[in-house]
């Protein structure tokens, strides 16, 4: 509701959370896993991370196991195709490891990823993975390259 108030226009407090609470769409992503998005130096690194954090639960060849999904193959593409990085940094980041969820720092969580990335075979590249939210939503998990 607007109304003049001594000559100003005056917004009603719902105009202004109703405006505040609307968010403009999601953008399509506009590279994939395909694009080179992560360094080799970051798969050591993170090779590193996972033997020590992760391997108890996803298995040393990231394939599963009683208590974690697995990290390569068909099984996880199919769970992540179409989803943009971000998505699957956040995923890690706030609930991994099961036991100290958010313990893994916000820069190392983008070397696990880039080690799970090079896991599933795609191409590692000159310039480094980073956890900045809009780069990662900038990035889309794609099976096959096309």
């Amino acid at each position: 509701m607007h109304r003049l108030v001594g000559g100003a226009l005056a917004v009603s407090a719902f105009t202004l959370v109703a405006s505040a609470s609307t968010s403009a769409p999601r953008r399509e992503p506009t590279h994939t896993v395909w694009d080179s998005v992560y360094t080799d130096a970051q798969t050591v690194r993170g090779d590193s991370l996972y033997r020590q954090t992760c391997v108890k639960c996803h298995g040393a060849e990231l394939a599963g196991g009683d208590d974690g999904s697995p990290l390569v193959g068909d099984p996880f593409l199919s769970n992540w195709d179409g989803q943009s990085l971000d998505q699957l940094y956040d995923r890690i980041r706030n609930s991994m490891p099961p036991d100290n969820p958010k313990s893994i720092p916000r820069d190392q969580v983008a070397d696990v990823l880039a080690f799970m990335l090079a896991k599933n075979h795609f191409p590692a590249g000159a310039n480094p993975l980073t956890g900045d939210p809009d780069r990662l939503k900038d990035i889309k998990v794609v099976k096959s390259k096309g």
